[in-house]
């Protein structure tokens, strides 16, 4: 059973060479690693090509200009591989491939989910990671849709979905793992199989990747998944304008308003009032409403889209 690491980059070389030294650090040997580069303007080329010349890994690399799903699909076909294990430029722990590839080497599962913890420097990273991310108690192994960053799966199961969906460029392992649960595949969730990752380390960036990834969603004319709670978001806040308006007639509802929105914010940056962040709670409030807007508004351009190429276009 020929077993493989496939990964994209773009523009990556300040977290490359941390990326390279965890996949030597991999307590299994994968048969092939396979990097494609979607057209970095800085030395992410120059970094990957010298790698692949002192690596005593079997390691290659190839230019693919183009999005994510495209750059996947190539490096999984150079790989040729039967077992694949797909991630990013994240910190690997030394274990992951092992154990995100036994499930499948054992014949127990066909779509394997890892997991993946915050790589941080500041305490806003962190904040905003805490954020963003879901924590292991918000999961539920049997619907949880494995994010490309940590995940394994038999070639057989790439190859019947078509392979990642090149139509979409923000949210396109949703799309791969949706299309994925139609073959009703054996799944196994391995926590143990962790990557860590660097959140966004700014508001800007939280707004422009989740305004990206919403876009992808609003193509493929997800709305009522309850992953991503986009009707919740757009009913909140519609619920907090009409309050607003109608507070105007009779002010007891802009009472009501305060306390909703006090609620509301609460509930959403609890993660960073756990973790004793005090200090950044402003930070936090800003980061949640800045991330709500970024969805909303990616969403409904990606629906708009989506009316004006049609269905057909985004085959979703």
């Amino acid at each position: 059973m020929r077993r493989a690491i496939v990964a994209t980059v773009w523009n990556e070389e300040a977290r490359l060479p941390e990326f390279f030294a965890s996949l030597e650090r991999q307590t299994v040997r994968a048969d092939v690693i396979v990097v494609t580069d979607g057209g970095s303007k800085d030395r992410t080329v120059e970094l990957l090509r010298d790698f692949a010349a002192r690596t005593s890994l079997p390691f290659r690399w190839a230019a693919v200009p183009g999005n994510r799903s495209r750059g996947r699909n190539e490096a999984i076909r150079l790989a040729d591989a039967d077992v694949i294990a797909v991630t990013d430029v994240s910190l690997l722990e030394p274990t992951w491939f092992e154990r995100i590839v036994a499930p499948i080497e054992r014949g127990d599962a066909d779509v394997v989910a890892g997991w993946y913890e915050l790589l941080v420097g500041t305490p806003r990273e962190r904040a905003i990671g805490l954020l963003t991310q879901w924590s292991q108690d918000q999961v539920r192994p049997e619907r949880f849709l494995a994010s490309s960053r940590s995940i394994a799966f038999t070639r057989q199961i790439w190859t019947q979905v078509g392979g990642y969906p090149e139509a979409y460029a923000g949210n396109e392992d949703t799309i791969f793992d949706l299309v994925v649960e139609r073959l009703r595949p054996r799944k196994a969730f391995v926590p143990e199989a962790v990557v860590r990752w660097r959140p966004a380390g700014s508001i800007r960036q939280v707004y422009r990747q989740y305004r990206k990834y919403a876009v992808g969603d609003g193509q493929a004319g997800i709305f009522l998944f309850s992953e991503t709670r986009y009707a919740a978001h757009y009913a909140v806040y519609s619920g907090a304008v009409l309050l607003l308006l109608a507070g105007i007639f009779w002010w007891p509802l802009w009472v009501l308003l305060l306390v909703g929105i006090s609620l509301y914010l609460a509930f959403r940056i609890r993660k960073v009032i756990w973790a004793g962040l005090w200090p950044l709670v402003p930070y936090a409030l800003l980061v949640v409403v800045v991330w709500d807007f970024s969805r909303m508004v990616g969403y409904a351009v990606g629906r708009i889209d989506r009316l004006r190429k049609g269905r057909e276009h985004f085959g979703f």
